[in-house]
């Protein structure tokens, strides 16, 4: 044959380290080759080891004449004897087995431990190459099983984020035909927690103004009284009743005249800053409410007695984070500022239902981490004013303020929402204020006046940088 003249010819003449490595690199790819289909027992008693694919068959030579061959799983592997020294092994169902060969004597020749395995599956191995495709960076292994007509698709491994999770179910699920024949053990490998910063600020300022004049006149003769009156009342549009001003009274004889003089200027402002922090997982919710509750009336009996339910009012905020696998966090945002308010209360016997007064914003964005959000532009300017008047008389030019009154309002309020993700790691323990705080002894409480014990004094051990003299916390 040519191969073995050539191997001769090769180690007779072989005299240099490039001719020794051609010669090692062909005994090592031969036997490889040979080992898919042929296996060759070299010597009695030895035990080989090996996996066969189903519906497959290895040729296996044996150092003795075979007398007897004993299959312990006929189901599984079936031997066919070629020669009393060639036997071929066929694969019949997956599971396992072993197979005794025996000479004449009833020595053991040889033993086979078989292991039967399917066909690796096309559809698993078409579905693997695809998810690598459709998701860059991801490491999924797929492991199919066909049952009749249907595909049992099992995934598992690592991918970047959450919503390579569902992608890779949806490309699985036009594989195996519905969810119910997909397994997902896929486990997300990349930072899944998301902080979210949030600035609330608003702004409100109000302007009330009310006049109004009270006039009474009264005359008296004989049997006949005769009376004017003119009562307006304030604080229709601002809600606010005012006692405050001045009054006259006239008597001449007869004629009794009394006036009034009601006014108001009232001005108001209120901010309001709040800067909470919220943690959550990528696709679950994180709520926070800086605030409190208000009991609302909802229900009154028969004998009078009032049920009260309670609402929630200040700075609440509630967000969805979802970490993609280019690094961008998609996020709902939903939050409000709210406050219970005299506007548009109303009373009911002798319980009063108080109004509420909210500035809400709900989106949806994404952003990279370190990136802001801006929720600007919530801007509101209302003016309110009612005129009370007594008909005819109040329309005469000048003369008519006596018999009219005015409330007049003017409110604006201004709300700005600043909202950064940022993907964050479990950290060590943060340190408080209240790290270095101890309470102060009794000299320092009677003579200073100190509630807190102040530290660091003309030293620098425990302080950063280089601070000296009396520093620490006192509460005053």
């Amino acid at each position: 044959m040519i191969m073995p003249k050539l191997l001769r010819t090769l180690l007779r003449h072989a005299s240099c380290i490039g001719a020794a490595a051609a010669i090692a690199a062909m005994l090592a790819i031969s036997p490889s080759a040979a080992d898919e289909t042929h296996l060759t027992v070299a010597a009695y008693g030895l035990d080989k080891q090996f996996d066969l694919e189903l519906n497959k068959s290895v040729i296996v030579d044996l150092p003795g004449d075979v007398a007897e061959v004993i299959v312990s799983q006929p189901a599984v592997a079936g031997t066919v004897m070629r020669t009393t020294r060639r036997a071929i092994v066929q694969g019949i169902s997956a599971g396992s087995t072993n197979i005794f060969f025996l000479d004449s004597a009833g020595r053991t020749i040889s033993v086979l431990d078989i292991e039967v395995t399917k066909e690796p599956s096309q559809v698993g191995s078409a579905l693997e190459t695809a998810l690598a495709r459709v998701l860059p960076g991801s490491r999924i292994n797929v492991e199919s099983v066909s049952l009749g007509d249907a595909n049992r698709v099992v995934l598992s491994g690592t991918v970047l984020a959450g919503e390579d999770v569902d992608r890779a179910m949806a490309v699985a699920t036009q594989f195996a035909g519905s969810p119910e024949n997909v397994a997902n053990l896929i486990t997300v490998s990349g930072a899944q927690q998301v902080m979210l910063k949030v600035t609330v600020a608003e702004v409100s300022r109000e302007a009330v103004k009310q006049f109004g004049i009270n006039l009474s006149a009264s005359l008296a003769g004989g049997n006949l009284s005769t009376s004017i009156l003119s009562t307006q009342p304030l604080g229709g549009a601002s809600n606010v009743a005012t006692t405050s001003g001045a009054g006259v009274g006239l008597n001449v004889g007869a004629l009794s005249l009394e006036a009034s003089l009601r006014a108001l200027e009232r001005q108001g402002g209120m901010r309001t800053l709040a800067e909470p922090n919220l943690t959550a997982i990528s696709g679950q919710s994180a709520e926070f409410l800086a605030g409190g509750e208000y009991p609302v009336p909802t229900n009154v009996d028969k004998e009078g007695t009032v049920t009260y339910s309670f609402k929630e009012f200040g700075v609440k905020l509630a967000f969805t984070p979802t970490v993609k696998a280019s690094g961008a966090i998609q996020m709902a945002v939903d939050t409000s500022v709210s406050e219970p308010s005299a506007e548009g209360s109303f009373s009911v016997g002798a319980v009063t239902i108080p109004g509420t007064r909210e500035r809400s914003a709900k989106t949806t964005v994404e952003l990279y981490p370190g990136m802001t959000l801006a929720i600007a532009g919530l801007m509101e300017d209302k003016v309110r004013q009612q005129i009370n008047q007594l008909p005819g008389l109040g329309n005469i030019p000048i003369l008519g303020a006596l018999f009219r009154s005015r409330d007049f309002v003017h409110s604006q309020t201004e709300l700005v929402i600043l909202v950064t993700p940022y993907v964050v790691q479990p950290s060590p323990y943060v340190p408080t204020p209240l790290d270095d705080t101890y309470v102060a002894s009794d000299a320092e409480a009677i003579f200073l006046g100190h509630l807190e014990k102040t530290y660091g004094v003309g030293q620098r051990d425990g302080m950063r940088g280089t601070y000296s003299g009396s520093v620490g916390f006192i509460l005053d």
